[in-house]
């Protein structure tokens, strides 16, 4: 069956002499992972389409039982120009499509994803992004697949714990802990305020750098415990955002 949809491209790599094996998130079917015969060298379908980050009208065969659907025309509607442009934007873009990439299982549909991925990635191209801009969105991420951190209520008596002097976080249950429950809980104290800035990512912006390493360090423990996944560009986005 032929389907046409927005996609942005997550995963791109020549296969053969001149196919490509990409990998997209589409705004109505998810995340789908395809073959575009001649895309190495098709220039009447294909013309630098199918790079990294670029959001594209896509249309692609599906048959049933099959790993790969066929994509057989994908036409620009935002190119990743700009993020090429610095090392530090292509670790940023890279964290970005690769969250979104192993945190999705293929073909289950996350319009909401893709609008924050699709916000992001043009962000990157216009604004040098603070550690705090890339936490926003990574907790955006998050909440629209449903693995936020629990910031709102304590994970032992489910007391409502929001407030800038909450400070104690569970990395073991995944969100904080009241001031009543702590003896009984293992967690581990914040900076004051800290806490209350994640439980609503609009409020990230402006944030003391300060609160930068105590806020990543809690993120990676709450990934690792809870989603058991190593980000490999996590690893050159930590050296470029320092």
């Amino acid at each position: 069956m032929l389907r046409k949809d927005r996609a942005i491209i997550l995963y791109s790599s020549v296969f053969g002499e001149s196919d490509r094996i990409v990998r997209f998130l589409t705004l109505g079917a998810g995340k789908l992972a395809g073959i575009a015969k001649g895309g190495k060298k098709s220039r009447k379908r294909f013309m630098n389409t199918l790079e990294l980050f670029n959001h594209v009208d896509i249309e692609y065969f599906e048959k049933s039982g099959s790993a790969l659907v066929r994509i057989d025309n994908a036409d620009l509607r935002e190119t990743n120009s700009g993020i090429e442009s610095s090392f530090r934007n292509m670790c940023i873009a890279s964290f970005f499509a690769e969250f979104a990439d192993r945190l999705t299982r293929e073909r289950s549909p996350h319009a909401d994803l893709f609008d924050v991925l699709k916000e992001a990635l043009s962000r990157v191209k216009s604004v040098a992004l603070t550690y705090f801009d890339i936490l926003y969105y990574q907790l955006q991420m998050l909440d629209c697949l449903g693995y936020m951190p629990n910031f709102t209520t304590c994970v032992q008596c489910g007391r409502d714990v929001r407030g800038p002097d909450a400070a104690s976080f569970s990395h073991e249950r995944g969100g904080v802990v009241c001031g009543g429950c702590a003896s009984s809980v293992s967690h581990r104290k914040y900076p004051e305020g800290l806490l209350f800035r994640l439980a609503d990512p609009a409020a990230l912006k402006g944030t003391s750098a300060a609160y930068g390493r105590p806020a990543r360090e809690l993120m990676e423990a709450f990934i690792q415990f809870h989603l058991n996944v190593d980000f490999k560009s996590y690893r050159l986005l930590k050296s470029v955002i320092g």
